[in-house]
C-alpha cells in the first residue's frame, strides 16, 4: 500500500473516532449561523433515530430530499453559494411545516476514503448549520416542492490560503418541525488559486454490439471477411449477418436504442475515445435500414477522435486463454486491424466482465500483439489499488511476462454509468460534485505529478445524456482536470505495478471444449484448402464464422451460443468435402511386389493436388512412395500404388487423401488385404519342375526315335551318289531296288 493511501485511511479513521466522541460537532459549528437565517426549527438537533440510513428509509415513508443543483459547482472566494433541492412527501399524510436545512463541513477532505466515508455516513453529525428554507405551506401526500438554500459569500467562512483548496462536505436535511426526516450528502468544491496540480483524465468507451452471427455458408462463395492462410491479404467483402443478428441490430439502433444513444454521446463529446469492434460496423452495414444508417453515421463520428480497434467480434479472451488457444485472439486482432477503414491508433484487448482477468488471460495481450489490456470497471480487480488512485497505466504480471494494462477508475466510472452503486438516490448534481471531489483529491494527494485516470464505461453502457453532458462540462471547467486522449495513457512513464489473480474463471465464458472445437474446424479447413489452386475462395468467411461464437456478448445467451458453435463447426467442415477415394473391396496379394489400383474423385469446382496415403496396419505389407496427383474439377483419376509383401498375413489397410503437408482431406477408405507371397514362390518352383520334366522327356523321346531297328541296324555305307527324287506319283530310280512284282 502506498504512503498516501495509508495516510488517507489513518485520517478517515481519526475522523470517525472524533465523530463518535462528539468532538466534531462543536468543531465544525465554530462559525455561528447568520442572524437573518430562520433558526430554531431548521437547526434542531437530529432525533436519536436518524432516518438517513438507506435500509430504514426503504422500510418507512418519510419526507424526502434530493439535491438538484449546486451553484457554482466550484466555489471561489467572494462568490455566493446556491443549493436547490426538492422535498417530496412520501407519506400518506400531510406534512404541516416542511423545510430544508443546508449544512457545511469546513474540514478539507484529503483522501478518497474520506470522501467515501462522508458520502455514505449515517452519522447524525453532518457539519454546521449554514442556511435554511421553509416550504411555506403544508405538503400533501405524494406532493413535491422546490426549495432554494443560499449562503452569502461572507458567510462561507472558509480559509483562503492557496493550499486550502479542495472538497468539503455539504448536506441538505429535510425537516418536519424539529425532526430531521431525510438527508442527502454531497460536496462543496472550494478553489482559492488557479495554481493547482492537474489530473489527466481519459474517457474510453467500447463500441460493441449485441451477439452477432454471420450467415453460415457451406461453399466458397461466402461473403464474410477472412484472413488468407498466410495471414497477408484479407477478403474485405461485407459481412452478411444472419436474421437473428439483423433483428438485434435493428433494436439496438432504434431511435432510443443503446447503439443510437452511444453514437449521440460520441458525436456530442469529441473528448471521448472509442475502442471499436470492426465486426459490429460490418454487420450493421449489411443489416436492416436503421442499422445501415447507424453504421454510416457512426463511421463518420469516429473519424475525428481517438479510436482504437478491438479484435474482430470482440472475442472472450478469458475463454481463449483457458482453452489454451490464444492464437484465435491473435487471428481476431489481425483481422480487426486489417479490415478497419478507421484511422485507428492500434489494437486494445478489453477484459470480459466478471472475476479477473487472471494471469493467463493477461498473457493473451502479447500473443495478439495488442498495445494494452483494458481492465474495465465491470471486472473485479485485484490490482494494488482497486480505486485506480495509482493511475490508469499499470504493469501487471502474466504467465508470459509483464503486460501493460489500462485500469479503469471504479468510482468515476460508476458515477458515469450507474451512480447508485456509489451513492444510492444520487442526482445529476450530486454525481457531478462527487466526481469533481474525487479528481480534486487525486490531484491534491499525489506525490509529484498526479496520476492519469481512466473512465471506462463497459460494453453495455447506455449513456444518460444529461448526466454525461454535466460531467464532461464539469471536467472541462475544473482547473485540476484535463481531458486527454487514451493514447496519452500509453505514453506515461510511470511503472506502477498491479497484481492479478493466478486463476479466475467465470461460469458464463465459453467452455474450453467449444473453443477447441472451433479451432480444430478452422485448422481442418486450412489444411484442406492447401490442395486447391484457389485456397482463398474456399476459405472465404471461415475466420469470421469461427470467431463469431467467441464474442463476449454471447455470454448473455449461452444456449444460443452453444447452438452457434455446433452450426459453425458443421458449416466449416462442409467446406472440407468433395475429395474422396472410391470404395475398395478386399484384396488378395500373392506376389512379393504388385500394384494396387485406386480411383481418386474430385467433386470440387477447382483442380486439387493430393497425395494418396495408404497405411497397412501390419508390417507384413509395405507401401512404396507415391507422387502427388492432380485431379481436374468434377472428375476422377486412377492411381497405382506399389505394394511389397513380406510375409503371409491378413492386414487392414486404410487409404486416405492428404495434402502435401500431410493433412487429411478425404474420408478414409478401409479394406482387408490377404497377403500370401509364398504362393508365388511355390508356383514358380512347380512350373520350373514341370518344365524340366518336359525337357527331359523330349530328349528321351528324341533319342529313342533316333535308335529304331531299321536305322540303327544299317551296316553298309550310304551311297555317295546323288539320289533323284521321283516325281509325285512316280517311283525312285534305283537300279538295285527289286521290282515288287
Amino acid at each position: 500500500m502506498s504512503a498516501r493511501r495509508a495516510r488517507g485511511w489513518v485520517t478517515a479513521a481519526a475522523l470517525a473516532v472524533l465523530g463518535a466522541l462528539g468532538v466534531l460537532g462543536p468543531a465544525v459549528a465554530a462559525t455561528p449561523a447568520p442572524a437573518a437565517a430562520p433558526a430554531p426549527a431548521a437547526a434542531a438537533t437530529p432525533s436519536p433515530t436518524d432516518p438517513t440510513d438507506p435500509a430504514e428509509k426503504a422500510d418507512k415513508a418519510t419526507l424526502e430530499v434530493q439535491i438538484t443543483e449546486v451553484s457554482p459547482r466550484i466555489l471561489r472566494p467572494g462568490e455566493n453559494l446556491t443549493v436547490r433541492a426538492t422535498l417530496h412527501n412520501a407519506t400518506d399524510r400531510t406534512v404541516a411545516n416542511p423545510a430544508a436545512v443546508l449544512r457545511l463541513s469546513r474540514f478539507v477532505l484529503g483522501t478518497r476514503p474520506e470522501l467515501e466515508t462522508w458520502a455514505t455516513s449515517t452519522s447524525s453529525s453532518a457539519g454546521s448549520w449554514a442556511a435554511a428554507a421553509p416550504v411555506g405551506s403544508p405538503l400533501d401526500p405524494g406532493a413535491s416542492a422546490s426549495v432554494v438554500l443560499e449562503l452569502a459569500a461572507d458567510d462561507v467562512d472558509l480559509l483562503t490560503f492557496a493550499d486550502s483548496w479542495g472538497p468539503r462536505g455539504l448536506a441538505v436535511d429535510a425537516t418536519e418541525g424539529n425532526r430531521i426526516t431525510d438527508r442527502q450528502r454531497t460536496f462543496l468544491l472550494w478553489q482559492t488559486t488557479d495554481d493547482v496540480p492537474v489530473t489527466p483524465l481519459s474517457i474510453l468507451a467500447p463500441v460493441t454490439g449485441p451477439p452477432l452471427a454471420p450467415t453460415l455458408t457451406t461453399s466458397g462463395d461466402a461473403t464474410d471477411e477472412t484472413v488468407a492462410p498466410d495471414d497477408t491479404e484479407p477478403d474485405t467483402a461485407p459481412t452478411a449477418a444472419d436474421p437473428g443478428t439483423v433483428d438485434r441490430l435493428e433494436a439496438a439502433t432504434a431511435p432510443d436504442g443503446r447503439l443510437t444513444r452511444l453514437e449521440d454521446a460520441l458525436s456530442s463529446h469529441p473528448d471521448i475515445g472509442a475502442a471499436v469492434d470492426p465486426a459490429l460496423l460490418a454487420a450493421a452495414a449489411s443489416a436492416g435500414p436503421q442499422a445501415r444508417k447507424w453504421a454510416e453515421t457512426m463511421t463518420s463520428t469516429l473519424g475525428d477522435r481517438d479510436v482504437w480497434a478491438l479484435p474482430w467480434s470482440d472475442p472472450d479472451i478469458a475463454a481463449a486463454a483457458h482453452a489454451d488457444r490464444p492464437d484465435l485472439v491473435a487471428l481476431a486482432a489481425r483481422t480487426g486491424a486489417d479490415v478497419s477503414t478507421l484511422p485507428v491508433e492500434g489494437t486494445l484487448l478489453w477484459a470480459p466482465p466478471g472475476d479477473g482477468p487472471d494471469r493467463a488471460t493477461a498473457a493473451v495481450t502479447g500473443t495478439a500483439d495488442a498495445d494494452a489490456l483494458v481492465i474495465g470497471s465491470e471486472s473485479v480487480r485485484s490490482a494494488d489499488d482497486a480505486s485506480g488512485a495509482d493511475g490508469a497505466r499499470q504493469q501487471v504480471g502474466s504467465t508470459s511476462g509483464t503486460v501493460t494494462a489500462l485500469v479503469g477508475d471504479t468510482t468515476l466510472t460508476d458515477l458515469l454509468v450507474d451512480p447508485d452503486r456509489v451513492e444510492p438516490g444520487s442526482t445529476t448534481a450530486t454525481v457531478v460534485q462527487r466526481a469533481l471531489a474525487e479528481l480534486a483529491v487525486a490531484a491534491r494527494s499525489a506525490d509529484g505529478d498526479p496520476p492519469a485516470l481512466l473512465v471506462d464505461p463497459g460494453r453495455g453502457w447506455t449513456p444518460d445524456a444529461a448526466r454525461l453532458d454535466a460531467l464532461v462540462d464539469a471536467f472541462r471547467s475544473a482547473p485540476w482536470v484535463r481531458l486527454r486522449p487514451a493514447t496519452t495513457l500509453l505514453d506515461a512513464g510511470d511503472e506502477v505495478r498491479g497484481v492479478l489473480p493466478s486463476t479466475a474463471h467465470d461460469d458464463a465464458e465459453l467452455p474450453p471444449a467449444s473453443v477447441q472445437a472451433l479451432a480444430a474446424a478452422r485448422e481442418r479447413a486450412l489444411g484442406f484448402a492447401t490442395v486447391t489452386t484457389d485456397p482463398q475462395a474456399l476459405l472465404a468467411g471461415v475466420d469470421a464464422q469461427v470467431l463469431a461464437p467467441l464474442q463476449v456478448a454471447w455470454r448473455e445467451d449461452p444456449a444460443g451460443r452453444d447452438a452457434l458453435v455446433a452450426a459453425t463447426v458443421a458449416s466449416v467442415d462442409d467446406r472440407t468435402t468433395g475429395l474422396s477415394i472410391a470404395s475398395q473391396g478386399d484384396l488378395t496379394v500373392i506376389s512379393a511386389s504388385s500394384n494396387l489400383p485406386l480411383t481418386v474423385r474430385n467433386e470440387l469446382s477447382v483442380p486439387a493436388t493430393v497425395l494418396v496415403d495408404v497405411q497397412p496396419r501390419k508390417a507384413c505389407l509395405e507401401v512404396g512412395e507415391t507422387a502427388p496427383v492432380t485431379v481436374q474439377p468434377r472428375s476422377e483419376k486412377n492411381v497405382s500404388v506399389h505394394l511389397v509383401a513380406n510375409a503371409n498375413c491378413d492386414v487392414v489397410v486404410v487409404a486416405q487423401l492428404t495434402s502435401t503437408e500431410g493433412a487429411a482431406v478425404s474420408p478414409p477408405v478401409q479394406f482387408t488385404a490377404r497377403v500370401s507371397p509364398t504362393i508365388e514362390n511355390v508356383g514358380t518352383i512347380v512350373v520350373g519342375v514341370l518344365l524340366a520334366i518336359g525337357l527331359l522327356l523330349g530328349i528321351v523321346r528324341t533319342v529313342r526315335r533316333g535308335q529304331s531297328a531299321r536305322r540303327g541296324a544299317r551296316t553298309e555305307p550310304e551311297g555317295t551318289g546323288s539320289i533323284s527324287l521321283p516325281v509325285l506319283g512316280g517311283a525312285i530310280d534305283d537300279p538295285d531296288r527289286k521290282d515288287p512284282s
